[in-house]
């Protein structure tokens, strides 16, 4: 027998649908945040990857891709031709994405952190309407995680009409039943929180169609540890003999500053990758002994945290290291991680969620642009700010990356 359904919740009403929970996927949860497909919190139950279709057909079950994005690199492509593609590819998707919105006559509106990504669709958006276009914005009392100022030069250089919403502790405890509900499996991704917030309030103004910047990291390089990576190029280019060398020498260096920092760095640079990518992670670094009981590490794969991050990043084959992490991450940190999020949240609240960066045509471009034009030298996103420096503020261009967060660790230290 065959069940499928949209949301767990549903399949776990069925009598027939065992609910034996899978510790390999609490241990992946505990390491990521997230449980990626094809696993979910129930052993028996499995979601389809990105960009895969199932077909039943008599008895039979297969599974196939219908879809995937490449990574052909055009070498003879300049700088100036790759940003003119760039802009023509993302307003191509923005028009693309208001025409299909257009015959629903829905009331349409975006988020908008200030961020580049955000900031870029709200232009395009803004310039389309015939009428300022409804944009909402999360902010908190806690100054460090409060960028709501960005947002404000991005709503006053597109004179968008621009909703505010300023999220407190207290709201934030009285939303967690909600979004557990929403998810119906552990998801850790605090930054629901302001993504409930956001949709909650866009649907208060009657808005029934966002549209939202995920994706545009992992298309455009713009994440900070796509940047750490070029840290270890340097031991990665030593001949194998002397990478070996180091690494004992390194071993024997004593745990105080600066020689500790040394030993760490050699330690890091010798795990390859997409290891060496993770080994932030708190049980990956070898500590899980402190936080787990013996016989829960007993009855799982300690390989089973990485397993799927490894699988992704040798599908994708030999292509440049950096298009590697970034396929790595669309497949994980974007589909089982930020749409995951976004997508349920925004059931939640009643309201579809378009995603311009994630359209086909789209992806497929940014395969042709040579890594090298994505993150260049230490210059993250370099050929999407090439490409709309005349569009954004100069003071978006120039922010550093803060994300969609939010002060929880404050919060639990002293709410």
């Amino acid at each position: 027998v065959l069940s499928f359904a949209s949301k767990l919740s549903f399949l776990t009403q069925e009598a027939q649908v065992a609910q034996e929970i899978d510790l390999n996927a609490i241990y992946f949860y505990l390491n990521h945040s997230f449980i990626p497909a094809p696993f979910t919190i129930y052993r028996n139950i499995r979601r389809l990857e990105p960009g895969q279709y199932l077909e039943w057909k008599k008895g039979k079950l297969e599974i196939r891709q219908y879809w995937d994005i490449l990574y052909d690199e055009d070498r003879f492509l300049s700088p100036t031709s790759a940003a003119d593609r760039v802009y023509s590819a993302v307003e191509d998707s923005v028009r693309f994405y208001l025409g299909v919105q257009s015959c629903c006559e829905s009331e349409l509106g975006a988020f908008l952190s200030g961020g580049t990504d955000s900031s870029t669709l709200v232009g395009f958006l803004s310039r389309a309407q015939s009428k300022p276009l409804k944009t909402f914005s999360v902010g908190f009392d806690e100054h460090p995680y409060n960028e709501i100022h960005y947002a404000r030069i991005a709503a006053s250089k597109f004179g968008v009409e621009a909703h505010e919403c300023f999220v407190s502790a207290d709201e934030a405890l009285a939303a967690l039943p909600v979004l557990a509900e929403s998810f119906d499996e552990p998801f850790g991704n605090s930054s629901a929180i302001p993504t409930y917030f956001c949709l909650k309030t866009a649907r208060e103004s009657g808005v029934k169609v966002m549209f939202a910047g995920d994706g545009g990291d992992e298309i455009f390089a713009g994440n900070e540890r796509y940047l750490g990576e070029k840290y270890f190029l340097p031991y990665d280019m030593l001949p194998a003999g002397l990478q070996v060398a180091t690494k004992r020498i390194a071993a024997f260096l004593p745990g105080v500053s600066p020689l500790r920092k040394i030993r760490r760095y050699v330690e890091r640079a010798a795990e390859p990758n997409p290891d060496r990518f993770f080994h932030y992670q708190l049980f990956l670094s070898g500590n899980a002994e402190e936080f787990f009981d013996g016989n829960f590490l007993a009855a799982v794969d300690r390989d089973s945290a990485v397993m799927v991050p490894r699988r992704h990043y040798e599908r994708v084959g030999g292509v440049a290291p950096l298009n590697r992490l970034l396929y790595m991450d669309l497949k994980m940190c974007i589909a089982d991680n930020d749409l995951f999020k976004v997508n349920r949240m925004a059931e939640a609240s009643g309201i579809e969620v378009c995603f311009p960066y994630l359209d086909r045509n789209l992806a497929e471009m940014t395969g042709k642009i040579p890594a090298g034009l994505k993150l260049k030298g230490l210059k993250k996103r370099y050929i999407f700010k090439k490409a709309f420096a005349k569009l954004l503020p100069q003071e978006i261009l120039r922010k550093k990356k803060h994300g969609f967060g939010l002060p929880s660790a404050r919060w639990l230290r002293h709410h």
